[in-house]
């Protein structure tokens, strides 16, 4: 598909207008496929290598305790598909939602910011006007996945703008779209629609895909790593500002002596 991201942003409804409860959705058939863009090779073969070796370096920093806060996690494998270790740049984000812990955007805790590789990447989108220069991304997470690794269904959190997109490496994984997606088992899931993400792809979500439908990541059958790209709300990004827990990497984050 070809760009139409910053028309689609613009011309957004606002949420208020959007369904606020199961319910609501239930009794609402809509196209869990509106506003998605796939854009295939963003990427070179060699320059998929070249990303996939910074990420791996930052992996291993991450691994080795040398990223700054909440910067990488590795959560226990506590049930089937729960496993992947993630790196996160720009803000920290709760993943975890319950009465006691609330789910977005934390601008108190630590994290690294961008790395030259992440930022020449979302450089690179907005030149050849895959994303509108308005809303470049400020942040990234990068998801690592093991074989038999899945993301659960979930809408991503409106502390971020519309559009956001996905990068995919290493393996060709599916992706599912739906209304209410089903879990007949942990990491096994039942969908509307599915959309190969090829290596090198670029899946840009906004619209009805970004908003109303869920998506998740099957377990995958090989490793896979994707670099989802998104833009803070301005509150967020001023908080973090002003409290100073974003924290720069060394050498632009290929060179790691410990960083507090």
């Amino acid at each position: 598909a070809g760009p139409g991201a910053e028309e689609h942003w613009e011309s957004l409804p606002g949420l208020h207008q959007l369904p606020t409860n199961k319910r609501e959705m239930a009794q609402t058939t809509i196209d869990v496929l509106e506003g998605l863009e796939l854009h295939q090779n963003v990427l070179s073969t060699r320059e998929q290598a070249e990303l996939l070796e910074n990420i791996n370096t930052l992996l291993e920093a991450g691994m080795r305790k040398q990223l700054p806060g909440q910067t990488f996690l590795q959560p226990p494998r506590t049930k089937a598909g729960n496993g992947r270790r993630t790196i996160q740049f720009g803000c920290a984000y709760e993943y975890r939602n319950s009465v006691d812990i609330k789910h977005g955007i934390k601008p108190e805790l630590v994290v690294a910011a961008l790395p030259d590789c992440l930022q020449n990447l979302v450089d690179k989108l907005v030149r050849e006007g895959v994303l509108p220069a308005a809303i470049a991304p400020d942040s990234a997470i990068v998801n690592v996945y093991g074989r038999g690794d899945a993301i659960p269904p979930h809408i991503d959190h409106h502390d971020f703008v519309r559009p956001f997109c996905t990068l995919s490496l290493k393996s060709e994984q599916p992706i599912f779209f739906g209304q209410a997606i089903r879990i007949p088992v942990p990491g096994t899931f039942e969908a509307d629609a599915e959309i190969g993400l090829p290596c090198g792809s670029l899946l840009v979500l906004q619209g009805n895909g970004a908003d109303v439908a869920q998506h998740c990541v099957p377990r995958v059958t090989a490793e896979r790593v994707s670099v989802t790209l998104r833009r803070m709300r301005p509150v967020f990004r001023e908080e973090i500002e002003r409290k100073g827990t974003l924290r720069p990497l060394p050498n632009g984050g290929m060179s790691f002596a410990g960083i507090p």
